[in-house]
């Protein structure tokens, strides 16, 4: 009865953490009729954006995860940034510049109650809303999300966003998932990438990482070197990456930055 009553479904939503296309797929075929669509969006302003599987499987691989067009009466911008990875206060369209997502439209917050230096932050381009997600638009108008401005990676070679070393190590066949790390000051900043395997993934609470067999680690730092010409300093595995508390889906950069510095400078690290 429970899947005759999904296979009537005329649509269903995910929201909260990128969805993969091949997921979208298996729901699918459970409610074979229903449009399956990922809006994106925030607490602040929901929807910004939406795109369904068959847009998504139109704009085909790319930076990042694509989260569609905009939504009736919101605008898209993007916030230019300066080799640290931060803000220059430029705003442009343009695409293939990624930066900060910056949206405006008839629905989205004007303050925070009371917190008077977030909302300060959040308006700092005016009649903007600074998302805090990085990301860039496509000539067809899409926006590409390719994680958070705070994680960005600003090295010595480049500035890269996490999504473009995450996929990379991710091209690896054996790579489940994994997370882009940084150790270092920004400008000069050293990249780490931590794992999981398809053979050593365990699902629950996050395990304390290990050195990458050689042949893996070698795997994965050709992998990030060729795609977005960055060196890989460390290369470790995990039984389970660490995930944020309010969404449990998206990984935890800051702790797995964290914990490379740590250990990297020979100090006992903090658990994941």
């Amino acid at each position: 009865a429970g899947r005759a009553a999904m296979a009537g479904a005329a649509s269903f939503f995910s929201a909260g953490a990128p969805i993969p296309a091949h997921l979208l797929r298996d729901l699918r075929s459970l409610m074979p009729n229903a449009r399956a669509l990922t809006p994106y969006g925030m607490t602040e302003c929901l929807a910004v954006t939406a795109i369904d599987l068959e847009g998504i499987d139109a704009a085909g691989e790319g930076s990042g995860v694509c989260v569609g067009r905009p939504v009736p009466r919101v605008e898209i911008a993007i916030a230019e940034m300066d080799a640290l990875g931060r803000t220059t206060g430029t705003v442009i369209d343009t695409p293939g510049v990624s930066g900060e997502i910056l949206v405006r439209g008839p629905h989205v917050r004007d303050r925070y109650l009371m917190l008077w230096r977030t909302t300060r932050t959040a308006m700092r381009f005016e009649g903007w809303h600074a998302t805090g997600d990085v990301g860039h638009l496509d000539e067809e108008g899409r926006l590409w999300v390719e994680g958070r401005a705070d994680h960005v990676l600003a090295t010595a070679e480049a500035l890269l966003t996490p999504v473009q070393v995450e996929e990379a190590a991710e091209s690896v066949p054996t790579v489940r998932r994994a997370g882009a790390a940084v150790v270092g000051p920004r400008g000069t900043q050293q990249v780490v990438v931590i794992l999981e395997t398809e053979s050593g993934y365990r699902p629950g609470k996050a395990g304390r990482p290990r050195p990458a067999e050689p042949p893996l680690q070698e795997a994965v730092r050709r992998a990030v070197r060729e795609r977005c010409g960055a060196e890989v300093v460390a290369v470790f595995t995990t039984r389970a990456l660490p995930t944020d508390i309010r969404h449990n889906s998206k990984i935890d950069r800051a702790a797995l930055s964290r914990w490379s510095e740590q250990t990297l400078r020979g100090q006992k690290a903090d658990s994941l």
